[in-house]
């Protein structure tokens, strides 16, 4: 589809508007075919005339690329008139149909809408875009109000933001009004062609002129698609010593539109606040976008304890963004806290010289300690069985716990010798986070219980 419009044989629907004095706009026929006088002398006693011409939205969407071609005569009868203009009128402002109108013609300001203002009266040109001026050219050798048919030749580029303008006297060479000139804030809009002509009485004085049109064709190019939004992937993997998941929503097949999609995280084999952050709320694509990133901060709990998974969700909060499988996605969180030291159940006595009192407990763990965690005594208890029937579990007091330097010994020094030991004591060893003992391979906890990372290890000792 495409707007075109000859006046002599059918094409697109339009509608005529009178838009200030008579006479309306009327299709006048010739030898060389039909076209239709625009604007003309006022009739008495109406001190002015202004028509516009506005076609339906035949090419529904947007485009990357508008081509436009028209016909305009300017016969001054007895001036030059006000002015006309051509504009690709924005149809979230003007609609889809219907007439069109701005109180400037000659220069061509339209909400929203990039126009061309054709100022008769001073011979000059203007480019404006959404209700201003961007460029303005004062002919020299073109004469607009010639008395004859010129061609008008446009490139509308929404996707660069320019536009060019070119005008053709008949018989003549190529006027380049504006050469591929830029317009900011130019961006793909729906659009539908208007054109509008004014006469008017200034300070007295007749400046009438007969605006003439035909030959109307605009081609629109590049239909832009919305295309759809998915999850990039329906499975994401992230290592749990990296600070964040970077998980990728994509728009394939278009990007024209804006619009907003929900985003949410659940738990799957993971737990929030344990394994990862939650996340949730809206994720805009605007004009143009095809590629949002949601950032899932991660959590290392240090522990050997398998890869942890996260169910990823998005969704359609408003029903008209045009999202597409895979709307579901995993996110694995792989484990890199391998192996988890572990401490053995042999536990060696260091007795006090000369004798035969244990002043000292030496562990031996299967990898080097951190030297922090490894010394801090709290993390270690000896124990002794109460004194008598249902009586409390006695305490043995450390004065320090030393590691030695491979890191793979602790030596508890028992606080005082006087208290006496019973025939087996159990000393507790912490490895839960986030202040138990841990390797320094890869920081995990110890694992004092059955392999697993991040257990306390219980150890019985004979003495």
């Amino acid at each position: 589809m495409s707007t075109t419009q000859n006046f002599t044989t059918p094409g697109t629907a339009y509608t005529l508007q009178q838009i200030g004095g008579l006479p309306a706009a009327t299709v006048q026929s010739s030898a060389s075919g039909n076209y239709l006088i625009l604007a003309t002398t006022p009739k008495f006693p109406v001190a002015g005339n202004d028509n516009s011409i506005s076609f339906v939205t035949n090419d529904v969407g947007t485009y990357n690329q508008a081509s436009a071609s028209w016909y305009f005569r300017v016969t001054p009868n007895p001036g030059n008139g006000v002015g006309m203009s051509f504009a690709l009128l924005n149809t979230a402002n003007y609609g889809t149909s219907g007439g069109a109108s701005t109180t400037l013609p000659q220069q061509g300001l339209y909400n929203g809408s990039v126009a061309f203002g054709f100022d008769t009266t001073n011979n000059a040109v203007y480019l404006s875009f959404n209700g201003a001026i961007v460029s303005a050219i004062s002919l020299q050798s073109l004469i607009l109000a010639s008395n004859q048919f010129i061609h008008a030749s446009a490139t509308i580029d929404f996707v660069n933001a320019t536009v060019s303008l070119s005008l053709t006297p008949s018989g003549g060479s190529p006027d380049e009004v504006f050469d591929v000139t830029s317009v900011p804030g130019l961006t793909p809009y729906q659009s539908r062609v208007s054109l509008e002509a004014k006469n008017i009485t200034t300070t007295g004085a007749e400046t009438y002129a007969e605006f003439d049109l035909t030959n109307i064709n605009v081609q629109y190019i590049g239909l832009r698609q919305p295309g759809t939004i998915s999850f990039s992937s329906s499975s994401y993997v992230v290592p749990d010593n990296q600070s964040t998941a970077q998980i990728d929503i994509v728009r394939i097949g278009g990007s024209a539109g804006s619009f907003t999609i929900g985003f949410a995280t659940a738990d799957g084999t993971g737990r929030n606040g344990v394994n990862y952050e939650a996340v949730s709320g809206d994720v805009p694509f605007g004009e143009g976008v095809t590629l949002q990133t949601v950032n899932i901060p991660i959590i290392n709990d240090h522990l050997d304890d398998g890869n942890k998974t996260v169910n990823l969700y998005i969704g359609n909060p408003t029903g008209t963004a045009p999202i597409a499988s895979p709307i579901v996605a995993t996110l694995t969180i792989i484990n890199t806290n391998l192996p988890a030291p572990t401490v053995s159940p042999t536990v060696q006595l260091v007795y006090a010289a000369h004798t035969r009192r244990v002043e000292a407990f030496r562990l031996q763990f299967s990898q080097p300690m951190d030297p922090t965690s490894a010394q801090t005594v709290s993390n270690y208890e000896v124990l002794l069985p109460p004194a008598y029937k249902n009586g409390p579990v006695r305490v043995v007091s450390l004065s320090q716990a030393v590691l030695d330097p491979s890191g793979l010994f602790v030596t508890l020094y028992r606080a005082s010798l006087g208290q006496h030991l019973t025939k087996f004591v159990q000393i507790v060893v912490r490895g839960k986070p986030s202040t138990g003992l841990r390797g320094t391979n890869n920081g995990t906890f110890l694992a004092g219980t059955g392999g697993v990372s991040g257990t306390d290890a219980a150890l019985t000792v004979s003495i």
